[in-house]
């Protein structure tokens, strides 16, 4: 389940939130109301990062078969 938290928040709760995160929880960071950034594992991290190449390399496949 995501969470969100404004800057204030991360900044006076920082080691609290790290260890959220390490725990599997994600947060997204709020400044003005508005998204800012997405706390995440560096697991989680490495997960997003392979599936996006794994993505773009299966539209590479698609784009050849294209031409």
């Amino acid at each position: 389940m995501n969470q969100t938290i404004n800057i204030n928040e991360l900044q006076s709760n920082i080691s609290e939130v790290v260890q959220k995160v390490q725990n599997g929880e994600i947060f997204e960071v709020m400044r003005y109301s508005k998204p800012v950034a997405v706390l995440l594992s560096y697991d989680d991290f490495l997960s997003l990062r392979g599936e996006c190449k794994r993505c773009v390399e299966d539209l590479r496949k698609i784009a050849k078969k294209a031409k």
